[in-house]
């Protein structure tokens, strides 16, 4: 029973730290794509501003977006700044649980301020931030578990330092706040989450091409979707390549799910299970512009490592980054940084030792104990006093900041420092370090800190007595009471996360499954919709795209999403790459549905569209025409497609209506048979 409620109710400490630093460079990465087209989609003087996206909103969607209260650009600048400081205090794990709820509400906010681009990548990112908010994100690699795991233990001597027992359990329970609990339903919902994406998603490919394996070359010929790479890709890679590629990512969706759920070998089954998710996500974000959804699912990946792997990454000792670190053992600064290295240290690859006794050195073994072997001949009691020392194994010695290089390198990821080894950098690095080491006395007084790294009076009284009583009895039963509400909620998010995905995916019985208005609002409002439907049944056979037939105010043909002059022949000019944002927009305005949204659109693009801020032209048009212009896409091996199978549709006409006819048979690149082909009515 332990074996199944470790693998189904609980997610190693390590993980969920891994997650929320993955998670959350993921969720920037997406803010910095969204902030390039802020003034076009999120105020204004874009496509929708937000009175008009309320008002057509009304009573058919359920919406919240704090972006809403913002209009000018300026004031949509100031929000997304903040979103970023949000952002960047989650990812550092600084009042993680207080951030971690911000940074759902500023991604809710983001989708939900203009809902013509939100995607599955949208639904599937706040899903998982919304389980994984009910679980202890920031208990490890964050600074709330640093700043804990250094109150929990002071260490004031090398010997301390060089200590790597692991803290009693019943110690850290009782530093633990209340509601904190390392067995939760929230586990279940998150695994059960990532599953039903997966399989979901892999039911729905049954069309065609995934069962001959041409789905990923339609895919990357559908310019809406394949990312630049991708596109280069879709016709430099041969058809067996793209074959294998439909196959395995198919393949994989399958798989994974399975992965997850089978208890039995779950060390080895689920770290296979992450590496697939990592691999399915990279290609689907490297070939298409899906927007967060394989990016979002390969950083969810940490989430299912279990801690037997960790324990094993741990263990994994590598004898050319031991290093030992010499330090000042007068000054505080320098004890407090060491105390930090060992927490940052995972595989023990360090070892500490004062300045007071120089007659041997300490050094880590692979099996974490520390041995002593002579001290190098070149290290003296003058040397230590002026520089901090990093001696490898072969009795290397390194000084200033090289030292702090070599120990930098010896943590996790050391190869980021790296870098710091460059001419030009080295030298402004032991620059600063110069600077910091002669008043390093002072810094540490301001730190509150002794110039022997002993706390001022006072900062370390502490009851033993109530220490070893452990909580208080009101706190345990703010525990009880906090935890069982944090329960209460997941079965909540649970029960609707299952019945949005048995309403918006044909899952075998999902018929049975009720909502009812609770439960679908709780789905609605935070725009979890669970539409797992990406590439299904398969990839289009053609390709589409909105072409604006305008003239500016100067009486220049110009079709403000590309810059140039409009053609109405997919194949002279390709669609323009504007990225995931304008892709979903484009495709949507144009339907019926989206109708009520349209005035709104032909506003921004009579100021000019998303080319008005170049100052090259006078950008601005006093009239255009709209046409969605459509062209199959060739089978593998087949000819492009002649004009007789291009299909055009007029969407709709603002002012003048573009350039007029007379002067539209003149333009360059335009075949005669253009004016021919008929228009479909609005």
């Amino acid at each position: 029973m332990k074996s199944l409620r470790d693998h189904f109710l609980r997610i190693d400490a390590r993980s969920l730290g891994l997650f929320r630093i993955t998670f959350g460079l993921v969720l920037i990465a997406d803010l910095f794509g969204r902030w390039r087209w802020l003034r076009d989609f999120y105020s204004n003087e874009g496509v929708l501003p937000n009175h008009n996206h309320l008002f057509n909103l009304r009573g058919k969607q359920e919406v919240f977006s704090v972006f809403h209260a913002f209009s000018t650009v300026g004031e949509a600048h100031f929000a997304f700044a903040l979103a970023l400081v949000v952002y960047v205090l989650f990812v550092i794990g600084y009042r993680t649980r207080v951030f971690h709820v911000l940074s759902l509400v500023v991604l809710v906010s983001l989708t939900a301020r203009n809902i013509l681009l939100e995607n599955a990548g949208n639904y599937a990112a706040i899903a998982i931030l919304a389980f994984t908010a009910f679980l202890p994100c920031g208990s490890r690699l964050s600074v709330d578990s640093l700043r804990a795991s250094m109150a929990l233990r002071d260490e004031k001597r090398d010997t301390e330092l060089n200590d790597r027992s692991r803290t009693p359990e019943a110690e850290i329970w009782a530093d633990r706040l209340p509601g904190w609990s390392p067995t939760s339903l929230a586990a279940l919902g998150v695994l059960l989450q990532i599953a039903l994406i997966y399989l979901c998603t892999a039911l729905q490919q049954r069309g065609e091409a995934w069962r001959d394996g041409t789905a990923f070359y339609y895919a990357l010929h559908v310019d809406r979707w394949a990312s630049e790479t991708g596109a280069w890709l879709g016709d430099a890679l041969p058809l067996g390549t793209l074959r294998g590629l439909t196959f395995g990512v198919r393949g994989m969706e399958l798989a994974i799910p399975v992965l997850l759920v089978v208890p039995a070998l779950f060390r080895w089954t689920r770290g296979i299970a992450a590496a697939l998710m990592v691999l399915h996500g990279v290609l689907l974000g490297v070939f298409f512009d899906f927007g967060l959804f394989g990016w979002a699912l390969a950083a969810a990946a940490p989430l299912v490592v279990p801690g037997e792997l960790w324990d094993v990454y741990e263990r994994s000792w590598n004898e050319r980054r031991a290093r030992t670190l010499v330090y000042d053992a007068d000054c505080g600064l320098c004890l407090t940084i060491s105390r930090l290295l060992k927490r940052l240290d995972l595989r023990g690859h360090l070892a500490f030792q004062g300045n007071g006794a120089l007659d041997e050195l300490y050094v880590r073994n692979q099996t974490g104990a520390t041995e002593r072997v002579p001290m190098p001949k070149e290290v003296s009691a003058e040397l230590v006093e002026r520089t901090v020392l990093a001696i490898d194994r072969k009795g290397r010695v390194f000084l200033r900041g090289k030292a702090v290089t070599e120990a930098l390198m010896a943590l996790p990821f050391g190869w980021l420092a790296l870098p710091l080894k460059l001419p030009g950098i080295s030298h402004l690095l032991d620059a600063i370090y110069e600077v910091v080491a002669t008043r390093r006395h002072h810094i540490s007084m301001l730190l509150g800190k002794q110039a022997c790294g002993i706390p001022l009076f006072g900062e370390d009284d502490v009851d033993e007595a109530e220490a070893e009583a452990g909580p208080a009895p009101a706190l345990r039963a703010a525990r009880r009471a906090l935890g069982a509400l944090r329960e209460a909620s997941v079965v909540v998010v649970l029960a609707a996360m299952l019945a949005q995905t048995a309403k918006e995916n044909p899952l075998p019985g999902a018929a049975a499954i009720p909502q009812g208005e609770l439960l679908a609002a709780v789905a609605s409002w935070p725009r979890m919709l669970a539409r797992w439907d990406l590439m299904a049944p398969e990839p289009p056979r053609s390709n589409g795209t909105i072409v604006i037939d305008g003239q500016t105010r100067a009486s220049q043909p110009i079709d403000p999403l590309t810059g140039e002059a409009p053609r109405l022949d997919p194949a002279a000019q390709p669609a323009p790459r504007l990225g995931q944002l304008w892709s979903d927009y484009l495709d949507r305005i144009r339907k019926q549905e989206w109708v009520d949204f349209q005035r709104a659109f032909r506003d921004y693009m009579a100021k000019g569209g998303p080319l008005s801020e170049d100052g090259g032209r006078e950008s601005s048009l006093q009239g255009f025409d709209a046409y969605w212009v459509e062209a199959p896409i060739p089978p593998p091996g087949a000819p492009a497609p002649g004009e007789a199978e291009i299909e055009r549709g007029k969407l709709f006409s603002h002012a003048r209506g573009g350039i007029a006819k007379p002067s539209l048979e003149r333009r360059p690149g335009l075949p005669p048979s253009v004016l021919k082909k008929p228009i479909q009515p609005n």
